[in-house]
């Protein structure tokens, strides 16, 4: 019998072996084949259940009557530019991305790289799953495959020649030095590297570079080594996080604006899709730069199906995804660094410099996570304290006055709500922070 309480927004993931195990992968893979009906490409992290995982539902797609491509040890852009290249019409990567070890999942993708997730595919498995099963009559068979050239020479062509550039990365025992290496390599970039080597156990901190303890190595490494910057990965490299030459982490926001506006100079009126969480300056820098801003609601799968779907020049989501669409639309942190190692070659500037002029007069609060008893009552209770404002329920609620906004949304897994705030000084910051944190304590 499979746990019901797998199946998430934008994946499939629980603990190792309680949650998810080898049954549940086998009768999850049987699922994906009968849905997708098609030859799948499959891949996995370096989790140490990953290659059990992996193994039994290969075998449930080969069950269904559908041919497994194996790409093995892999990152999550690399199983995503398998699917969108080769135009697979699924694949799936065995991966629970930053969470710690003890857990696994997998994350599932349709035709052109499209992430499942609850709106569309998610449920469809889930159902599925709860059916009988009844195995072909002419099983498929598992064919081993190797992307890693096709994609580090795709990679490499979208920047071609670039400086050498003096920078740290740290890859948290996560699977991003395995492609990172050779597309560094070809760029004749010759990186400080830290934690390297693949290691399902985190041995040093979890290949989570959103929670900024986890870049305090990197920073360090900036610093001591007088690098020109550096970037983390998380666990599956389908994101990273940048740090300055000073070791100050770049809010993906303002790195987005920057970004964009060198985008769109080549590019104008194409769409950029954004982070409602992000600065209220991504939206203006937009604008400003003939580009038409599309507030998105959070989610990365959200973001890479607008994008893949819609069209558009680029997306970027809070925590570190950034989508390009001559990049089929995949959230690839190893692309995303060597596209800021591109402007930064083309403009001459650092990066503190390149993302500099846009952050001036933004001060945000980052995401703050307050637990409560009931979500939609607090957030209820926030609508209405301050009703004279401009309001929006697109995700959770947006609070909107003229001099500073937040937004506090429900999480879909735990008793939370998140919290994010701007203001246009860092006093005012303070005092909306300490007073909404404090109202929400009193009714909480």
């Amino acid at each position: 019998m499979i746990n019901g309480e797998i199946f998430h927004s934008y994946d499939i993931r629980g603990i190792y072996p309680t949650e998810i195990n080898e049954e549940a992968a086998l009768m999850i893979g049987r699922a994906f084949g009968q849905f997708i009906k098609s030859d799948i490409v499959i891949g996995c992290d370096m989790r140490l259940s990953s290659p059990a995982l992996a193994k039994n539902f290969a075998q449930g797609v080969t069950e269904a009557g559908f041919n497994c491509i194996d790409l093995g040890l892999c990152t999550t852009p690399m199983l995503n530019f398998a699917v969108a290249h080769k135009k697979y019409k699924g694949g799936a990567i065995i991966t629970a991305s930053h969470n710690p070890s003890e857990y696994n999942g997998i994350k599932l993708i349709g035709e052109k790289a499209v992430q499942f997730n609850k709106d569309r595919g998610i449920k469809e498995i889930k159902e599925l799953v709860g059916q009988n099963f009844q195995s072909a009559v002419k099983p498929g068979k598992i064919i081993s495959e190797n992307i890693l050239g096709e994609y580090v020479d795709w990679v490499v062509s979208k920047v071609k020649d670039i400086r050498s550039f003096k920078f740290a990365v740290d890859y948290g025992n996560g699977v991003g030095s395995i492609s990172a290496r050779p597309v560094f390599a070809k760029l004749n970039e010759k990186p400080l590297e830290l934690y390297s080597e693949p290691d399902g156990t985190y041995p040093n901190h979890i290949a989570n570079p959103a929670e900024e303890e986890n870049l305090t190595d990197l920073k360090c490494a900036i610093k001591e080594n007088n690098c020109e910057f550096g970037f983390a990965f998380d666990g599956d490299a389908d994101r990273a996080i940048f740090v300055d030459e000073h070791g100050n982490k770049i809010d993906p926001g303002f790195l987005l604006a920057a970004i964009a506006t060198k985008e769109l100079a080549r590019r104008p009126r194409e769409k950029i899709y954004y982070d409602l969480r992000f600065s209220k300056v991504v939206p203006k820098a937009i604008m400003a730069a003939q580009g038409l801003p599309d507030r998105t609601k959070v989610g990365n799968p959200y973001f890479k199906q607008k994008l893949i779907l819609n069209g558009g020049l680029m997306a970027a989501e809070y925590s570190g995804h950034f989508m390009y669409q001559e990049n089929y639309g995949i959230d690839d942190g190893l692309f995303s660094a060597v596209k800021v190692m591109y402007w930064l070659d083309q403009t001459g500037q650092k990066l503190s410099e390149f993302v500099g002029s846009f952050s001036k007069g933004y001060y945000l609060t980052g995401e703050i996570n307050l637990e409560v008893k009931d979500s939609q009552k607090i957030i209820k209770i926030l609508e209405n304290k301050f009703s004279d404002a401009k309001i929006d329920n697109f995700d959770g609620v947006t609070i909107d006055y003229p001099d500073w906004w937040f937004n506090l949304r429900a999480s879909n897994t735990e008793p939370v709500v998140r919290l994010n705030i701007e203001a246009n000084s860092q006093n005012l910051l303070e005092a909306k922070k300490k007073e909404i944190i404090e109202l929400i304590h009193q009714e909480s």
